[in-house]
């Protein structure tokens, strides 16, 4: 996701972040503002060694003092900043702050273009990140994902949907779906085009735009007859766009996990938000946060490490 756009609808989740639907994966308008934002994780901004989990958190972060989080902080209600403020918000945010309170270690905030996320994890940039990506065992090789939630995908369409487009996997033959150059979307396309070229139908066509704002504005402008979008997000889309859009679910994708992320080398710390995740998912804090945010649909009961099998 690279957002470059500040509009609202720059904000909102986009699909095909990081080259894997986020449900499709996540992508959004790049960032170009690298400042960091900063949010403590104790009320003083400093390690609290009296923190119910804080013997697990490794001795290098303990002298570090701090946690850098990468995110790209565009897409709404996931982590975002709101037009006139600096701060970033979001359910991530609070999930995030949420368990390193459990470690007692605060939490510095470290705005990335979404493509850049896994590069940065890699080169230790920061120590770890959340953002919305897919977890997928190609991704597995590069870092290792703690999934956190569900992600489903719908079509957005036109209101009323005069296309007559359906949830099947030929449901939108010879139609138009616009998406984020370098998303995953093409997987999703190709499956359809197969399907409708099979019964003798005009396939479905990918068209490519440079941002997430382009896509959406493909859509409302009648140029594209459809786009892929995460379920939890489709109240957003349709206040954004002035309830100029339907849904419509897909049927022939499966939901995915999504995952913060960490360097494979760091075990330690990794494991850490596990048992800090667990933690929060235990005490009420994990399904508070999804209840303020009304995403109670991405909940995912059992997480994990490297859920993903494809």
């Amino acid at each position: 996701m690279s957002f470059r756009s500040r509009t609202p609808l720059c904000r909102l989740f986009a699909i095909a972040a990081v080259g894997s639907l986020a449900v499709l994966g996540f992508t959004g308008c790049g960032v170009s503002d690298p400042a960091a934002s900063t949010a403590s994780a104790s009320a003083d901004g400093k390690v609290n060694p009296s923190a119910p989990l804080f013997n697990l958190l490794p001795q290098a972060y303990k002298d570090k003092g701090q946690l850098v989080i990468g995110t790209q902080p565009d897409f709404e209600p996931a982590n975002f900043t709101p037009v006139g403020e600096t701060n970033i918000k979001g359910y991530n945010v609070d999930l995030m702050e949420a368990m390193a309170k459990k470690l007692g270690i605060p939490v510095t905030w470290q705005k990335v273009p979404f493509d850049q996320l896994l590069i940065g994890m890699q080169s230790k940039k920061f120590d770890a990140a959340i953002a919305g990506m897919t977890d997928r065992k190609q991704r597995q090789e590069q870092v290792d994902f703690i999934d956190y939630q569900w992600a489903g995908t719908v079509f957005m369409v036109a209101k009323g949907n005069p296309k007559g487009i359906t949830s099947a996997v030929n449901g939108g033959c010879g139609i138009k779906i616009g998406d984020v150059k370098g998303s995953d979307a093409n997987r999703l396309v190709d499956q359809m085009a197969a399907a409708c070229v099979k019964e003798g139908k005009p396939p479905t066509e990918l068209v490519s735009f440079p941002s997430s704002s382009d896509k959406n504005l493909a859509l409302t402008s009648g140029r594209v007859d459809a786009m892929f979008w995460p379920d939890l997000a489709v109240s957003v889309i349709e206040r954004e766009t002035g309830d100029k859009l339907d849904s419509l679910p897909v049927d022939f994708e499966e939901k995915v996990y999504l995952g913060m992320t960490f360097n494979k080398q760091e075990t330690g710390l990794r494991d850490a938000f596990l048992k800090a995740l667990k933690a929060i998912h235990e005490d009420g804090t994990y399904a508070a946060i999804l209840k303020k945010w009304k995403v109670g649909v991405i909940d995912l009961p059992t997480p994990g490490i490297n859920l993903a099998v494809k």
